[in-house]
């Protein structure tokens, strides 16, 4: 493919998804004024899913004025000290605890890990079987590190105010000013945080809410695919049927603030791109703009990005310029002086975790015999 096919493909490619960040951003700044339900519902649970290490529950204080609406959820082949701290912490503030059934032999138990793993099926197999136990109509799903900026209540309250069977909330960092890095990915979180007012079903793993018999519908047709899980809840629910909401309800959370960790959540995130957009292909029939874009425009034309890099024209700066421009109309009231990193950044993405992404996709589904192929066949019998 010579030069001038490049540029052409980047031409007629690029405005379009310009375009539509330019009215995701103008729909955001017109129903940026957003009120949350006076309605106060008690009849919910907050499901915690933690294994590995205590000190992975960084939310415990938070989490200690809901009592016995919190269910701290584990694995059943933890460490005797894991399981004893645990224990001690869900007396202490009236938590309930699930123990999900060992899996394992008694001298393969887990000890206390002291990395977050980024694949495998814990979360969801505990999230899953921990729902069939669950008798309130509403439940919430919350990470171990994250918190909220209005009560949980009202989160319910608005689910049941809107009648919807399961919504997105809003993630924001809650360590923006820790390095360059965080500040980066705010600017990051933001722009995507917007897309759920057009497309509510991209559900973040880190905190949603739902009727519990539609969360426990869902998960039992579940891959437990952990990279780009709480995507595959949300097109579950839309596939079945269920009616699926964006609620912007604020929910803090932490972000990696080394490159480090921040390279190593990366590569498992573009391994569940992959896994999301490549392997599920057949979802482009549903969302065809949405799956175009990141399948074929983010995934597949990486090649044709490294190669416009060697490609000197006016037409490429004109794609360039559109594009910093919209990165500063999008934060321009942020007032961050790292904002001019913002391209750079998405460059690096584009160029580097794309690539080693799709290799990183065949490591995990290889290591945990899982290629996260979705499907609507219920896969869970309680034995």
């Amino acid at each position: 493919m010579n030069s001038d096919w490049i540029i052409f493909i980047t031409m007629i490619v690029s405005p379009c998804f310009i375009a539509a960040e330019i009215i995701v951003s103008i729909r955001n700044r017109l129903f940026h004024i957003y009120s949350l339900s006076n309605e106060n519902h008690a009849e919910y649970k907050i499901l915690v899913p933690i294994w590995g290490n205590i000190k992975y529950l960084e939310n415990v204080e938070y989490l200690s004025k809901y009592g016995s609406r919190v269910i701290l959820c584990t694995t059943g082949d933890e460490s005797e000290e894991f399981c004893t701290n645990l224990e001690t912490l869900a007396k202490k503030y009236n938590f309930l605890l699930f123990k999900d059934k060992p899996k394992f032999e008694v001298d393969k138990i887990r000890s206390n890990s002291e990395q977050r793993t980024t694949s495998g099926s814990m979360r969801d197999t505990i999230i899953r079987n921990v729902l069939h136990t669950v008798t309130t109509p509403f439940v919430v799903t919350l990470d171990a590190d994250s918190t909220t900026a209005q009560d949980i209540s009202f989160l319910v309250g608005e689910l049941e105010h809107k009648k919807y069977d399961i919504a997105s909330i809003r993630i924001v960092p809650n360590n923006t000013h820790s390095s360059i890095l965080t500040q980066l990915q705010t600017f990051e979180y933001d722009a995507a945080m917007n897309f759920r007012f057009l497309c509510p079903w991209l559900i973040s793993g880190a905190c949603h809410v739902a009727k519990t018999d539609v969360l426990k519908n869902i998960m039992d047709r579940h891959s437990l695919f952990f990279q780009g899980n709480d995507v595959e809840t949300g097109l579950l629910a839309i596939t079945l049927g269920y009616n699926v909401g964006h609620i912007p309800f604020i929910v803090l959370t932490a972000v990696p603030d080394s490159f480090k960790s921040w390279y190593r959540q990366r590569l498992a995130w573009s391994g569940g791109e992959f896994r999301l957009f490549i392997i599920n292909f057949k979802f482009i029939f549903k969302h065809p703009v949405f799956w175009f874009y990141g399948a074929v425009v983010v995934i597949l034309m990486f090649p044709l990005r490294w190669l416009t890099l060697f490609i000197i024209s006016l037409q490429l700066y004109i794609v360039i310029g559109l594009y910093i421009g919209l990165t500063f109309y999008n934060h321009w009231g942020k007032k961050n002086r790292y904002l001019f990193l913002m391209p750079i950044y998405m460059l690096f993405i584009s160029l580097i975790m794309v690539p080693f992404g799709i290799l990183w996709y065949f490591y995990m589904a290889s290591k945990d015999k899982n290629f996260g192929i979705i499907k609507t066949k219920i896969k869970y019998e309680e034995s």
